[in-house]
């Protein structure tokens, strides 16, 4: 095993873009910014995500080294999947208190705009006073 020159980044990230087509290898989109992403364990490359997608990874995997106790980062995101899937199958039929529906954002939206209409119009009513 080798280890890459700074200088040698350009040519092998284009290289693993091209095998993957111009797509991200997590996301599948055409990559605008291209980062070539290693194992920060063993800093082994491999393989090239858009910008968003890398910095996702790293601090997905960054929280799981957090909570992992005594297992794995992998074990913990698996652990992680396995309670949301179970949850997504079997939802609780009661609602968090401060949950807000997209119905009652958009009536909190439209309240607030209302709201700086009014102070708007009174500013203007009481400059011309």
């Amino acid at each position: 095993m080798r280890r890459l020159k700074a200088n040698e980044i350009p040519k092998v990230r284009e290289e693993i873009a091209s095998i993957q087509n111009g797509l991200c290898a997590i996301c599948q989109t055409k990559m605008e910014e291209k980062c070539l992403d290693h194992d920060h364990k063993t800093g082994i490359i491999r393989s090239v995500l858009c910008r968003n997608c890398n910095g996702i990874e790293g601090k997905i995997f960054n929280l799981c080294r957090r909570g992992k106790r005594n297992r794995t980062e992998k074990d913990f995101l698996i652990d992680i999947l396995a309670y949301w899937s179970f949850h997504a199958d079997l939802p609780r039929n009661i609602m968090h208190p401060t949950f807000k529906t997209q119905e009652e954002k958009r009536l909190a939206r439209n309240r607030k705009a209302r709201l700086r209409k009014a102070n708007s119009l009174k500013q203007k009513r009481d400059n011309c006073s």
